[in-house]
């Protein structure tokens, strides 16, 4: 057993961000287990760019929490940090579309939830936006119409995925024809 928790990841966690500071578990997190994070240091020999990063590695909340379920990693937390909350319907999407083999990003710089990937990040373009709905929640036409046009003019198609059940995830995509 003590063999295995030397295997774990640590994620170190400071307020509510989840940093990977070691480059084997990076390696690992993105090879073995389809998790990207989103390196965030600079490079000791060229502090002043911002082009490319180094370590630390951050990670989405929802990459932690799958980290953490599948017992893959463990959480190294100072005191004044809280544990990831209780599975949100974030979490429950993530994991939805992890387990169909796709590669997750923060979707943000396209006004989503997640990005999704075929394959890795670096040998392939993503597909997909996803944007996470409460069931009730109210789509209006405008937002429809707003997405469908930010996910044809990147070369993707837009879903909206909402959890319908503790497990079930509906999802419905747009896509604009003739363009």
């Amino acid at each position: 057993m003590i063999n295995e928790e030397k295997d774990l990841i640590q994620i170190k966690q400071f307020g509510n961000k989840y940093f990977i500071f070691n480059a084997h578990d990076v390696k690992k997190l993105r090879c073995e287990y389809r998790i990207v994070g989103a390196l965030n240091g600079t490079l000791p020999s060229f502090p002043s760019q911002n082009t490319f990063f180094g370590l630390p590695l951050i990670l989405l909340q929802e990459e932690v929490e799958l980290l953490l379920k599948k017992g893959w990693a463990t959480l190294i937390t100072s005191s004044r940090s809280l544990p990831p909350t209780s599975t949100s319907s974030r979490a429950i999407i993530f994991d939805h579309f992890w387990s169909m083999g796709f590669y997750l990003t923060n979707g943000i710089k396209f006004g989503g939830d997640f990005v999704l990937y075929s394959n890795d990040p670096m040998c392939v373009h993503s597909d997909y936006i996803v944007s996470v709905k409460e069931p009730k929640e109210i789509i209006l036409p405008i937002d429809i119409i707003a997405a469908g046009r930010v996910a044809t003019n990147v070369k993707k198609i837009f879903v909206f995925a909402s959890v319908v059940d503790e497990d079930q995830v509906f999802s419905y995509s747009i896509e604009w024809a003739g363009f």
